[in-house]
C-alpha cells in the first residue's frame, strides 16, 4: 500500500485517497512517503521528503490545484505527469 501526506485543508483528496486504498498521512509523520500531495508550498512541507527522517527513496510532489482525485491516483502511480509535449 502507498503511503501518501497530504497537506492539511485538502480533506475531499484525504478522503479520495483512502477510500482508493491508500495510507494517508500528515506532513509530521514519520517513514517512507511515496507521494505529497499539496496546494500550496508552505514550510510543513520542509521536512518531509528528508532521508534522515526515514524516506531515502523520495516521493513525488503531486500539485492538487485543478486535478481531480483520478488525476491524482494516476500520477502517484505511474510516478509521472504524464507527457510534457501534448
Amino acid at each position: 500500500m502507498k503511503r501518501i501526506a497530504v497537506q492539511h485543508g485538502l480533506e475531499e483528496i484525504k478522503e479520495g485517497l483512502r477510500n482508493r486504498g491508500y495510507e494517508v498521512v500528515g506532513y509530521e509523520d514519520r517513514g517512507h512517503i511515496d507521494a505529497i500531495v499539496y496546494k500550496s508550498m508552505d514550510s510543513s512541507m520542509e521536512n518531509v521528503n528528508n532521508s534522515k527522517n526515514g524516506n531515502i527513496y523520495g516521493a513525488i510532489l503531486v500539485n492538487a490545484t485543478g486535478k481531480t482525485i483520478e488525476e491524482i491516483e494516476h500520477i502517484v502511480e505511474t510516478r509521472r505527469y504524464g507527457n510534457l509535449f501534448t
